[in-house]
């Protein structure tokens, strides 16, 4: 059924590849006869079109007839979408009557959650909630916690109950009678909800509800949880966010992450050697192998449970746990199946376009920082996201990362400070469970060198193509590919660009090129016959421009072109219809930059954003028409831009992201301009200022999160006017954006600063910082200012996590040292204190 999908879509892309290439012929005399012989080729292309329907709709009919031989059911019919159904023949073990299983690393954990439990001073019915991937320990940290002392001392009832994916209200409810001792009087849904809401309003409860998948589930159980206001509790253990926020949207959720490497270490050797002294248990000869195994498992306590498990049952050797490491992705995802098959649970449960969604993830490599909005660019190009009314595919591409996240498949790696997620990551075990899904559907393959290719064989049949390593030549037959991705990223993974050369006009259905590569001058002409692209990103290269038959790329959504010495940019770029990103950064920070674009009347008006071009007369005539602009960058801004600048920006209703660079910048116009911006949340001004100080803050958008001054030459101190902005979480002041003496933080300042950078500002002598001033303040960099004498006294009160000092006078660092130092006793709460010197 899959393939004759995509012999479906195949069959319609080639015919729209085809009429794209005929409605793009050229103009005049030549043009037309061009177009006349298009004619006949696409009389041709129907007629193979037909003759292929035809083929398709008896494959259908065969596969109709064959579904009904072997009596499988239509989708729908079953509960779920892939998940299968737990064994009834097998008794499952109940984790109150599991002695052996070892809790490592939750032990303060279990501390909070058992002084929630037994707090006297809470009298309703309260719900523990406690949330993470499969096999994080959620259960085994629950059982713990059902088990210990203090709370069997404090309730009188009990039950345990595993809730999983598939469930009855009327089962789960006779398997909570049953540990509660009740019978019903009738045995139906309402005579056991009667019967268990009677026992339970005779005394203290506890129920633990155990792998909950879904929010209908509590919805209806928590009508037999009386609240009689006598301490009673219910512990939740769930892989979805979204089930504790249903089931108690007051009470702080438990949500477990990694183990950290002493603790991995603990639990692995506790499986390896049971009952055994974990100090001594382990001899020297092994310890590095026990090591790479440990490393494998990535702080995951299911995988290091199964892998121990694995290792276990081995001669305690070097050459036998040599083969271990040696083959442990086979030996792992075969051997340890078990483990990969919990993992795979909740990707089983995902609707069929999430399942594609989750699947781009194991295009990356493992342990990869994603930008959140790089894989939602990728999936829009890939047609993987549903369309909703009044939503951008933004949108819907956030709401797909969280459900994924809520689902604990990914993680998001750094928070911005306007609380969305800037990144995105996913564990390596998951990772593996996404390559060998793909074995199956051909959903992609991983090509390493010339003779190996990672967990899948080359069958030159996937829909998409991952080049890490040196290749000779690119020897891949699928004309059908939809996405291909050649090198990587990191500096060090730049792979030359010889082997592609000639291979990518057979690939005409592309829809993904990512190339991160050396040895390119010139965007690769072969390129201009991939008209269904709609992502091409370049990493890196060395090109001097984008040339005219750019625009023949009338699908093109996102053009990335992280450049050195950019010089020319066609025209031609402006008139993609469907473009809705540009970034054109460049890599140095001198480079010489292309002249500003000459945009025309067609404007892309799908453009969201725009960075990395310099200013110029397309200010005033194309930007009004750029009305759906998220994030803009401009480069090179003059006094002359100033008025249409300023004007303009008024306009910009959707502005979010806004970064200014000049050598000089007309700020009185464009700074006043800000007032009217009620989405902006992020701006950058890098340039001198033409006034001594700030406006008031008014003038600045209330709604500011982050703030980026850099060269202002500010003479009177901004901090009068930033503090007073009521959202602002980040503020980075750099190199002369304040060229006076002295700073001061008033009281009650910066109510919601998060993160504050302060660097290279070189005539700072005396900064203070007044009482409750920075409440929230969590991280502090002070770099380069070489005449700071101390830091501010009120820096005592100030609740900070991380502290940095870099390159600061030999003096400054003195009153610093810890315990010794004048200023010791105005630092030593904050826990992390890091130093960099000259």
């Amino acid at each position: 059924m899959r393939d004759v999908a995509f012999e479906a879509e195949d069959i319609i892309d080639t015919f729209m590849y085809y009429k794209l290439r005929r409605q793009q012929g050229q103009p005049g005399c030549n043009g037309f006869m061009k177009r006349f012989v298009f004619i006949f080729d696409e009389l041709i292309n129907r007629h193979k079109v037909h003759v292929d329907v035809q083929g398709i709709k008896t494959r259908l009919q065969e596969l109709s007839q064959t579904r009904e031989v072997y009596g499988i059911s239509n989708i729908g019919e079953t509960i779920g979408t892939t998940s299968q159904p737990r064994s009834q023949n097998v008794i499952p073990i109940l984790p109150q009557l599991r002695d052996d299983i070892d809790m490592v690393g939750f032990d303060d954990e279990k501390k909070k959650i058992v002084l929630e439990l037994v707090d006297i001073s809470n009298v309703n019915r309260s719900v523990i909630s406690i949330v993470g991937m499969g096999g994080l320990g959620k259960t085994t940290l629950a059982k713990s916690v059902y088990n210990d002392l203090e709370v069997k001392r404090s309730f009188n009832i009990f039950a345990w109950v595993i809730i999983s994916q598939q469930y009855t209200i009327h089962e789960i409810l006779k398997e909570i009678s049953s540990e509660i001792s009740v019978t019903p009087s009738a045995d139906t849904i309402q005579g056991f909800a009667v019967a268990i809401s009677e026992k339970l309003q005779k005394g203290k409860y506890l129920i633990v509800l155990d792998d909950v998948w879904q929010e209908d589930a509590w919805t209806e159980l928590q009508k037999v949880f009386p609240n009689i206001n006598n301490g009673s509790r219910v512990i939740i253990t769930t892989r979805f966010e979204n089930v504790i926020n249903i089931a108690d949207p007051t009470t702080k959720l438990h949500k477990l992450h990694y183990l950290n490497e002493k603790d991995s270490w603990e639990l692995f050797l506790r499986k390896v050697f049971p009952r055994q002294d974990i100090e001594t248990c382990c001899s020297t000869d092994l310890v590095e192998y026990a090591h790479q195994l440990v490393q494998r498992c990535g702080g995951l306590p299911l995988a290091l449970v199964v892998l121990g498990g694995l290792v276990s049952t081995k001669p305690q050797t070097q050459d036998a746990w040599h083969k271990v490491v040696d083959s442990m992705k086979g030996q792992f995802v075969e051997g340890g199946k078990r483990c990969l098959d919990i993992l795979a649970l909740s990707y089983n449960d995902l609707p069929y376009y999430l399942k594609s969604c989750f699947l781009y993830f194991g295009c990356f490599k493992e342990d990869a920082k994603i930008p959140t909005e790089k894989i939602i660019r990728l999936w829009s190009a890939e047609g993987f996201l549903p369309t909703k009314n009044g939503t951008t595919t933004e949108e819907i591409g956030f709401d797909c990362l969280e459900k994924l996240a809520q689902r604990c498949l990914i993680q998001f790696t750094k928070a911005e400070y306007d609380d969305s997620a800037k990144y995105c990551r996913i564990h390596d075990l998951l990772r593996d469970v996404c390559i060998r899904e793909t074995k199956e559907n051909r959903y992609f393959e991983i090509c390493k060198n010339n003779d190996t290719v990672d967990h899948v064989t080359m069958s030159n049949a996937a829909r998409r193509l991952v080049v890490y390593n040196k290749i000779d030549i690119l020897n891949y037959s699928n004309s059908m590919l939809r996405g291909l991705f050649y090198g990587v990223k990191e500096f060090d993974n730049r792979l030359a660009f010889n082997a592609l050369k000639g291979q990518l006009g057979r690939f005409k259905l592309l829809r993904v090129l990512c190339l991160y590569t050396t040895g390119i001058s010139e965007i690769p002409s072969e390129i201009k016959s991939l008209i269904q692209l709609r992502y091409l990103e370049f990493a890196d290269v060395n090109l001097k421009e984008v040339p005219s038959w750019i625009g023949h790329l009338r699908n093109l959504q996102t053009f990335i072109l992280s450049c050195r010495n950019l010089e020319k940019i066609s025209d031609s770029l402006w008139t993609i219809g469907n473009l809705r990103h540009v970034n054109l950064p460049s890599l140095l920070l001198r480079a010489s930059r292309p002249p500003p674009p000459n945009m025309g009347n067609n404007v892309p008006k799908n453009l969201q954003t725009l960075e990395g071009i310099n200013a110029g007369s397309w200010i005033g005539n194309a930007l009004p028409k750029l009305t759906n602009l998220c994030e803009l960058s401009i480069n090179e801004v003059f006094n002359d831009h100033a008025d249409a600048l300023s004007s303009l920006l008024q306009k910009l209703g959707r502005l979010a992201s806004l970064r200014i660079f000049g050598d000089e910048i007309p700020s009185d116009n464009i700074i006043t301009a800000f007032s009217n911006q009620h989405y902006l949340k992020k701006l950058t001004l890098g340039g001198s200022l033409n006034l001594k100080q700030l406006p008031h803050n008014d003038v600045f958008p209330q709604q500011l999160v982050e703030l980026h001054l850099e060269h202002s030459k500010l003479e009177q101190d901004p901090m009068a006017t930033l503090e007073k902005l009521p959202c602002l979480k980040c503020l980075q002041l750099w190199h002369y954006s304040y060229r006076g003496k002295q700073m001061i933080c008033s009281a009650t300042g910066f109510p919601q600063l998060l993160y504050l950078e302060i660097v290279n500002l070189y005539e700072l002598e005396e900064w203070k910082i007044e009482e409750k001033a920075m409440p929230c303040l969590k991280s502090l960099e002070i770099n380069l200012c070489r005449r700071l004498k101390m830091i501010p006294e009120g820096l005592k009160n100030v609740p900070l996590d991380q502290l940095h000092f870099i390159y600061m006078h030999k003096e400054f660092m003195n009153r610093m040292k810890e315990n010794t130092g004048e200023d010791w006793y105005k630092i030593q709460h904050v826990p992390n204190i890091s130093i960099i010197n000259l």
